[in-house]
């Protein structure tokens, strides 16, 4: 039998939440300084809080592509800390172990003690890697809040299946609005699992009581929701809060853009599932073989399966490494792992009307929503450390069944020791395979509000640009930064244009693009740095070539080619490796000047 539900007691549950924390400092010291991305994504999370405190409205004033939540909780922070990224640091690193927290306690309830702690070492093995894609300085803050308030409100459901006392499902209800109010993925995992729940119980019960008596307690957080969606769409329509903002649903610019966002090929989508399902396949059969081998089999297996991630990290052996994580360790297929977890729960729950089976299947169901924005490229890195580690959570679960299916000879100690150390294990090869070197990022490139770590020529002339745009805000200039550098704009003070801080893909329909141009013209610019960010992601890789040209085509019409920082190239169309930050500078041309010299 799995383990008895998480107390939130005992000296062993202590020990797991203190290593949980001391693993988080120590990768918060190891890897201090190198989160962020100087030219993706990461300056939106100091850049709109800081327009709203100089009194903007989000949504209106300025684009903004999630729930509101995130950028006023990062408000928050800046009205009572100051400019400071040690201030946003430290909340990441706190959001990062709440998140291994709870995932610990979800596996202690699910599995066992464990299964809870392989999960959040996981998650803090991968949440501390240099770029956007982290826990502590990521491309989005709005990813780990709704994440952390999405696993609470898993916790609290889980614990009214449990049958502990508390006021759970109203407080899972108010999680879920607030996940909502970050993610709105997040958001449809909650009430999809607290949906099932409760229509579940009814159904069960032959009862419409536990319905009624649950959509009662869930009411106060989807009033919260709806009021304050409901008041941005009643003041700014619908029609400008889905084609100004929220520009990733079906139907907006972004939508054509999302199949290379996602990994997604339609070309050959019938070859890559069928991937995706072989993957499922394999992964846990391995696990359940190498349960089965003898000891000195499994011990020299894994051995070599160590070997090889220590490799990875000096080079080595990167095709191996990489085997190995897709089938074994975090397997691609995870997202059809998890389905047939939630088809194996069900299965049980029918045939022996165990609450701990309706438990496993809500929280399957819970884990494959987020996860199907990254089903098809699921790895330990990029967005698969926000949408995909609940249906981790789900995976080291179905290992640690396999395991056990693999011994029945075994008694229940011996088995629990298996899990133990084929679980420390896994944790070991996937810590091998993403924590970073320290040999990434030797540059610290200072700023007004604190230190970054960059590649050396990266830092070089991130500085200069600083530099440049700080003297001309001295001055009264003003600069422009297109398509993408938000933090430019947070870390010297100054503010874009118009609405949009950055253009990438799909951001800007045919009718915002005239917006924006209304907003260039009026604004008039000093200065634009166009920098040489390659949007390959999104399937078109340059601004101004492979899409918004009509703003393009105006800057060459306006300005002319004054200088540039860095080596400013964009003849790496195809690319997969995004070009170190390089920017042309444009420069107003004043009315009559013919002088078009490059």
């Amino acid at each position: 039998m799995p383990a008895s539900p998480s107390q939130f007691g005992g000296w062993d549950d202590a020990a797991s939440r203190g290593l949980i924390v001391v693993v988080a400092i120590a990768l918060a010291w190891y890897t201090w300084a190198h989160w962020g991305d100087i030219q993706i994504d990461c300056g939106r999370e100091l850049y709109v809080p800081s327009e709203i405190l100089r009194g903007k409205l989000i949504y209106r004033d300025i684009f903004y592509p999630y729930g509101p939540l995130a950028p006023y909780a990062g408000a928050l922070l800046i009205a009572i800390f100051g400019t400071h990224l040690v201030v946003f640091y430290l909340f990441g690193i706190a959001v990062a172990i709440g998140c291994a927290m709870l995932l610990f306690e979800l596996g202690a309830m699910l599995e066992g003690r464990a299964a809870g702690l392989a999960a959040a070492l996981a998650l803090l093995s991968a949440g501390f890697a240099p770029g956007f894609a982290n826990y502590v300085f990521p491309y989005s803050y709005a990813a780990t809040i709704g994440l952390a308030l999405s696993l609470i409100c898993a916790l609290f459901t889980l614990r009214h299946l449990f049958g502990r006392w508390g006021y759970n499902l109203l407080l899972a209800g108010l999680a879920a609005s607030l996940a909502t109010l970050c993610k709105q993925e997040f958001g449809a995992a909650c009430y999809l699992m607290l949906a099932f729940v409760l229509v579940t119980e009814a159904a069960r019960g032959r009862s419409i009581r536990p319905l009624t008596h649950g959509i009662a307690a869930c009411a106060p957080g989807v009033a919260l929701w709806v009021a304050i969606y409901g008041g941005f769409f009643w003041t700014l329509t619908p029609a400008f809060m889905v084609d100004a903002n929220w520009v990733g649903l079906p139907g907006t610019a972004m939508h054509a853009y999302g199949a290379h966002l996602y990994y997604l090929d339609g070309q050959h989508i019938l070859r890559q599932m069928l991937l995706l399902i072989l993957s499922a396949v394999v992964s846990p059969r391995l696990w359940f073989l190498l349960a089965k081998a003898s000891r000195i089999s499994r011990n020299v297996i894994l051995g070599l399966i160590v070997a090889i991630a220590v490799a990875c990290r000096f080079g080595f052996l990167v095709w191996a490494a990489r085997a190995v994580s897709e089938l074994l360790i975090f397997p691609e297929g995870m997202f059809f792992i998890g389905c047939g977890f939630v088809a194996y729960s069900i299965y049980e729950l029918n045939r022996k009307g165990d609450r701990r089976r309706l438990a496993e299947a809500a929280f399957g169901i819970f884990a494959l929503v987020p996860a199907l924005r990254v089903f098809e490229g699921i790895t330990p890195y990029g967005y698969s450390i926000y949408f995909a580690m609940p249906l981790f959570l789900a995976f080291v679960v179905a290992i640690s069944r396999c395991i056990k299916a693999a011994t029945p000879a075994l008694s229940v100690n011996q088995q629990r020791g298996l899990v133990n150390y084929l679980l420390a294990a896994e944790v070991v090869m996937l810590a091998l395979i993403c924590i970073p070197q320290t040999s990434e990022r030797l540059a610290t490139l200072e700023t007004s509000w604190g230190a970054i770590r960059l590649e050396p020529e990266e830092a070089n002339v991130a500085r200069q640009i600083l530099a440049f745009m700080s003297e001309q805000k001295r001055e009264g200039r003003r600069v422009a930064v297109l398509p993408e550098a938000p933090i430019l704009y947070a870390l010297t003070g100054t503010e874009a244009p118009g609405r949009w801080y950055m253009v990438v893909p799909g951001i800007l329909s045919l009718t915002q693009e005239n917006v924006l141009l209304t907003d260039l013209n009026r604004a008039a610019p000093d200065y634009i740095l166009l920098t040489a960010r390659m949007t390959h992601e999104y399937g078109a890789d340059y601004f101004g070539i492979d899409y918004d040209q009509k703003i393009y085509h105006w800057i060459e019409s306006n300005y002319r080619v004054a200088g540039q920082f860095g080596r400013f190239r964009r003849d790496e169309s195809g690319s997969t490796t995004q070009a170190p930050l390089a920017a042309l500078l444009y420069e107003k041309e004043e009315p009559g000047h013919g002088d078009r010299s490059r």
